[in-house]
């Protein structure tokens, strides 16, 4: 049986050489061979596409300042002490005081007039002898203020006092030596909020510049919602001419705001809801941005996105929060606080 086997296996590996020889020459062969392709375009007019015209446009989110020291022109950081959320003592950064612990005590509480916002800023002037500048707080607003020569800035904010004060509202360089703009304010004593509107004209340039509140004379004083706005704005809507004018040359057709993660949130909790956005300023209650880590008081909200977009003459996109952050959702049944357009009425 072995020598009859023998022969056989020794045949089937001699045709099973021959048919790899052969199947690798042809193989080989094919690639010898030159392959040419060709490829036609049509660009004649009766085949073109128009390119719509709302391909280009701008994504804006609020990331490192974009919006709240940016575009937008207010100058005052947490202009009404509320980057601490609605509880006391709150944070009130990037505040400061001006003078010591034995001539001037700032606080906290809770007695602002506004329903929204309810923290307000408590001053007690303790010095009989107060220094020749007065005491009180500064705000620097977003890594100091840019005071021009001969521009107009105009002041509005709100207090109360007990008693009848002078205080006197300046715009200083960041040391306080150069003062820039001063007037003089008078609280009259009553157990009522006041508003009070003051225009500033600066002496002067510093693009480093601060805002101070300060008093001589003993007394205390409640302090809430501060904004100081260049008269200049585009279009007196708000916006800092210079970059608005920047953006018109990119001639946008869309604006997409206020941004993707910035309206998520990295908690719920602190996701942006654009129902807190609109209405008066001083009653929108602001909220800490916890993927890019700072407070904003969403002066800059839905309505002055919708304003930008039309002096843009861009299509709106805009962008709400849907019920889900970075690390949590709420169930779809309880989705529509988040997406329904109109509030019940």
């Amino acid at each position: 049986m072995g020598s009859k086997e023998t022969p056989c296996r020794a045949r089937t590996t001699l045709c099973f050489l021959l048919l790899f020889c052969v199947s690798c020459k042809c193989s080989a062969s094919e690639f010898e061979i030159t392959q040419v392709a060709s490829l036609g375009v049509d660009a004649s007019p009766r085949l073109s596409r128009k390119i719509p015209d709302t391909l280009f446009g701008i994504f804006f989110e609020e990331i490192n300042h974009a919006g709240a020291g940016g575009i937008w022109a207010e100058l005052v950081s947490n202009r009404g002490f509320e980057a601490g959320g609605p509880h006391t003592p709150s944070n009130i950064e990037p505040w400061s005081i001006i003078g010591d612990d034995s001539s001037v005590f700032v606080g906290t509480d809770r007695t602002s007039c506004f329903r929204r916002n309810k923290v307000a800023l408590r001053m007690e002037v303790l010095c009989d002898n107060c220094p020749v500048g007065g005491v009180g707080i500064y705000n620097p607003g977003f890594w100091g203020m840019n005071i021009e020569d001969g521009k107009t800035y105009n002041l509005v904010m709100h207090a109360k006092s007990p008693e009848t004060i002078e205080m006197t509202v300046s715009l200083t360089s960041s040391d306080g030596l150069q003062v820039l703009a001063s007037a003089a304010i008078r609280v009259p004593g009553g157990s009522n909020w006041i508003k009070l509107d003051q225009k500033l004209v600066a002496q002067g340039t510093n693009r480093t510049s601060r805002l101070q509140i300060t008093a001589k004379t003993k007394g205390v004083v409640w302090l809430d919602q501060v904004s100081l706005m260049p008269s200049d704005t585009y279009k007196g809507h708000g916006f800092r001419t210079e970059l608005i004018s920047m953006l018109l040359d990119l001639k946008p057709r869309f604006l997409r705001f206020p941004g993707g993660c910035f309206v998520e949130g990295s908690w719920l909790r602190n996701a942006f809801r654009w129902r807190d956005s609109i209405g008066p300023w001083e009653e929108r209650p602001g909220h800490y941005g916890d993927v890019w880590n700072y407070w904003t008081d969403d002066g800059l909200g839905y309505y002055e996105f919708l304003q930008l977009s039309e002096d843009l003459g861009a299509a709106p996109v805009w962008v709400f929060n849907n019920g889900i952050s970075h690390h949590d959702e709420v169930d779809t049944t309880a989705i529509a606080p988040f997406v329904k357009v109109c509030p019940e009425v």
